[in-house]
């Protein structure tokens, strides 16, 4: 038994969309981590839930600080190549 394909779309029921956020969110923030661990890489994950409540993850023992300095001292064209 495969798994079936999902169309990407927008959820319309509040419900399903937060239940879909929750298991995804757990996921995403597993790859963000193993991401940074094997590429050793600083890494800030910032997602918002249908709620709005905010869930935040920076890798490595790093303060967010840092991470955003690191992006500040970039310039705004490289920035946003990148």
């Amino acid at each position: 038994m495969g798994r079936r394909k999902l169309k990407i779309q927008r959820l319309e029921c509040v419900k399903a969309r937060q239940a879909k956020y929750s298991k995804r969110k757990i996921g995403l923030l597993k790859k963000a981590k193993e991401l940074a661990i094997l590429c050793d890489i600083d890494i800030a994950l910032l997602m918002f839930s249908p709620t709005k409540k905010p869930s935040l993850y920076v890798g490595q023992d790093k303060d967010l600080s840092f991470v955003l300095e690191r992006m500040s001292a970039l310039s705004f064209e490289e920035g946003e190549q990148r």
